[in-house]
């Protein structure tokens, strides 16, 4: 059987990780190079690649594992489902 708060867990642990790389990427093309160049515009094009891998992921694993309900936005703070109320973490029901 497999294992549906593992693929919420590590959809949201690759989401992190996009998000930082994001984030790196576009400060180091600002910061350190020179204004108009091509490595400016390749870290900027890395830069939207991972936002879109972040879109990528957060449709494919981002689901709570309970109902099934896409959970796209708020996936890095919620802890409990909108839908059905229970806990991503734990799957127990939250008054």
């Amino acid at each position: 059987m497999k294992n549906h708060v593992s693929d919420f867990e590590r959809g949201r642990s690759i989401v992190k990780v996009l998000i930082a790389l994001a984030v790196a990427c576009a400060l180091i093309a600002l910061m350190f190079t020179h204004e108009n160049s091509q490595q400016q515009a390749f870290l900027m094009l890395g830069s939207l690649a991972c936002l879109a891998g972040v879109l990528i992921v957060s449709a494919r694993f981002c689901r709570c594992p309970h109902c099934g309900k896409r959970i796209i936005n708020g996936v890095l703070v919620l802890k409990v489902c909108p839908k059905c109320k229970r806990s991503l973490i734990t799957g127990k029901k939250i008054k």
